[in-house]
């Protein structure tokens, strides 16, 4: 038990600082381009905090919709399945992942046209097991690294927490950026 702890704080600390160093060097490359309707697709990787999962997993789209030079309306939905602790190993006595389907709206902000930090509201709804719906929310920064005229990688960290502490997570999305 201990070792997952140390893996998930060492994980956690070398995001983190990989995520300010991509901050700093996009702070000082920032270039001026106005703000643009775009449409992400992703990975993720969410790693919860004091939880019976041990790791969850999944994919997501998001629609981001400027209202200003530096604010933009974004939707979120995604597929996420979380593992329970005993079931890391497929052991044929635990139970199978938790799945949800995430339903977010929020405001990114801008600091400049590559950083953003970002704040989202909505719901995760359960597709198996009790079934529920639980209010969710998260906050975080993230980095656009643009690849070639309207396309990019975007990368967000965030800390996301979902009702009755269901799951408390740090999570983390790779996601390809198509602009227009």
């Amino acid at each position: 038990m201990e070792s997952v702890f140390s893996l998930k704080k060492k994980i956690l600390k070398s995001s983190c600082l990989f995520v300010l160093l991509i901050c700093w060097s996009a702070l000082v490359k920032a270039q001026d381009e106005p703000l643009k309707k775009a449409i992400s697709l992703g990975a993720e990787l969410g790693i919860p905090n004091a939880s019976v999962y041990s790791i969850g997993v999944g994919i997501s789209g998001k629609a981001e919709f400027p209202v200003s030079s530096k604010v933009a309306i974004t939707a979120t939905a995604a597929y996420s399945a979380f593992f329970y602790k005993s079931n890391l190993f497929n052991n044929s006595k635990t139970l199978t992942s938790a799945r949800f389907i995430p339903l977010k709206a929020g405001v990114k902000y801008y600091l400049n046209p590559g950083v953003y930090f970002e704040g989202e509201l909505g719901t995760a709804i359960e597709t198996n097991y009790l079934k529920q719906d639980l209010f969710a929310f998260s906050l975080g920064p993230g980095f656009i690294i643009p690849i070639k005229g309207k396309y990019g990688i975007d990368f967000g960290l965030r800390y996301e927490k979902w009702s009755n502490h269901q799951v408390q997570q740090t999570a983390i999305r790779f996601a390809h950026r198509f602009g227009w």
